[in-house]
C-alpha cells in the first residue's frame, strides 16, 4: 500500500455481461486482508474518539464538522494529485446515491446511536451488517456465497454472542430500550446498500474517487440537520482533544477507512469485506483494556476466537473443503 492517502489507481471498465462474483474466487488471505484488520481496528477507536469528541460538541455539531473536514481532504487531495474530478459517464448520481446511503442516512442513524450508548454495546449491535451486505449482494445476484461463507457468518454470530455474554466489569449490554437497537440496524442497513450498491460503480472508477464524491455530496445533504447544531459551536473553547478528536474522525476513520473499504469491495467482494465488521468488538474490547483497564474473560476470550474462525470460513474456508474433498477421490489408475 501506498502512503495513507494516496489514491488507488483508476482500472479499465469490465466487459460487458460479467458473470456474478464467486466468492471462491481471489480468496487468499494476503495484503487487504491485513488492511482490512487495520481499518476494522481504527473503526473500533473511532467509537472511543467520538465519545470524547461529544465532551465538548453537540453530536450534529460534531459530526458535520469531522464530515466536512473529510469531504474538503477528499476534494484538496484530488487536486494536488492533478486528478480529474469526473467519474465515468453515467456514474455521477450513483455516486450522490451512494452519498445518500453511506454518509447522509447512515451518519444520522449511527452517531445518534453512538451518543445514545456504550461505544462497547455499539459495536455489538453493528454485528448485523455482514448479514445484511451479504443477504443483499446475493439477492442483487452480484455475489455467490458457498455454504462455507453462510457458514461463516453464523459462526462469528455465535462468537459475539459470547463476547457480549461474558462478564467484564463496564463492558455489559446497554439497550437504553429498543431505540439504540433500531437506530443502529437502520445504521447497517445504510451501510449494507452502500457497500453492496458500490460494488458496480467501483468497476468503472478508483475506489479513491469515488469515496471522495460519495463523501463530498453525502456530506452537503447532512448539513440541513445540523445547521443549528453548527451555528451554537463554542470554536473558540475547543480544547486540543476535541480538534483531535475531529481530526481522527475526520481524516483517518473516514478518508482513509472509505478508500480500504472500497478497495476491498472491489478486490474480493461485499460480503467478504463486510465479515470483518464481525471483529469491531473484539478490537473495542482490546481497546477498553488498554485505556479504561478492562479485562477480557474466559467467555469473550473464546468468543473472540469463534469469531475469527468465522472470518476464516467466509473468507477462505471452502479450500479447506475443497482440499479434503480431492482427496477423498481417488486417482483414474485407482478406479481401472
Amino acid at each position: 500500500m501506498t502512503a495513507p492517502f494516496a489514491p488507488v489507481g483508476d482500472h479499465r471498465p469490465p466487459a460487458k455481461n460479467a458473470k456474478m462474483i464467486d466468492l471462491k474466487n481471489g480468496s487468499k488471505i494476503g495484503r487487504i486482508d491485513a488492511l482490512m484488520l487495520l481499518v476494522v481496528f481504527l473503526w473500533a477507536l473511532n467509537l472511543t474518539v467520538i465519545k470524547i469528541g461529544f465532551r465538548e460538541l453537540s453530536v450534529h455539531g460534531f459530526n458535520a464538522i469531522r464530515l466536512g473536514l473529510a469531504a474538503v481532504a477528499f476534494i484538496f487531495l484530488l487536486g494536488v494529485q492533478g486528478r480529474p474530478f469526473r467519474l465515468a459517464r453515467g456514474d455521477h448520481w450513483k455516486a450522490v446515491g451512494l452519498g445518500i446511503f453511506g454518509i447522509t442516512a447512515y451518519q444520522l442513524f449511527f452517531i445518534q446511536a453512538i451518543h445514545e450508548t456504550q461505544a462497547s454495546a455499539a459495536s455489538i449491535l453493528m454485528a448485523t451488517s455482514p448479514v445484511l451486505i451479504a443477504l443483499l449482494s446475493t439477492a442483487l445476484g452480484q455475489e455467490r456465497i458457498p455454504w462455507a461463507g453462510w457458514a461463516g457468518i453464523l459462526v462469528s454470530v455465535a462468537g459475539f454472542v459470547l463476547v457480549a455474554g461474558g462478564e467484564n466489569g463496564g463492558f455489559r449490554f446497554n439497550w437504553h430500550g429498543h431505540r439504540t437497537a433500531a437506530l443502529i440496524l437502520l445504521a447497517n442497513i445504510s451501510w449494507a446498500a452502500y457497500t453492496v450498491f458500490s460494488k458496480p460503480v467501483l468497476e468503472r472508477n478508483s475506489p479513491f474517487k469515488l469515496a471522495a464524491w460519495s463523501t463530498a455530496a453525502g456530506s452537503l445533504l447532512y448539513l440541513p440537520f445540523a445547521l443549528r447544531d453548527l451555528a451554537a459551536v463554542p470554536w473558540a473553547r475547543i480544547s486540543w482533544p476535541g480538534w483531535a478528536a475531529i481530526l481522527y474522525t475526520g481524516l483517518v476513520s473516514i478518508v482513509f477507512c472509505f478508500v480500504i473499504w472500497s478497495e476491498s469491495v472491489r478486490k474480493v467482494g461485499s460480503s467478504k469485506t463486510g465479515i470483518y465488521i464481525n471483529l469491531q468488538p473484539i478490537f473495542a474490547v482490546a481497546i477498553a483494556g488498554a485505556f479504561l483497564g478492562e479485562r477480557l474473560s474466559g467467555l469473550q476470550i473464546a468468543g473472540a476466537l469463534i469469531v475469527l474462525a468465522g472470518v476464516y470460513l467466509m473468507r477462505s474456508g471452502y479450500r479447506f473443503f475443497e482440499r479434503r474433498s480431492r482427496a477423498s477421490v481417488p486417482d483414474a489408475a485407482g478406479r481401472a
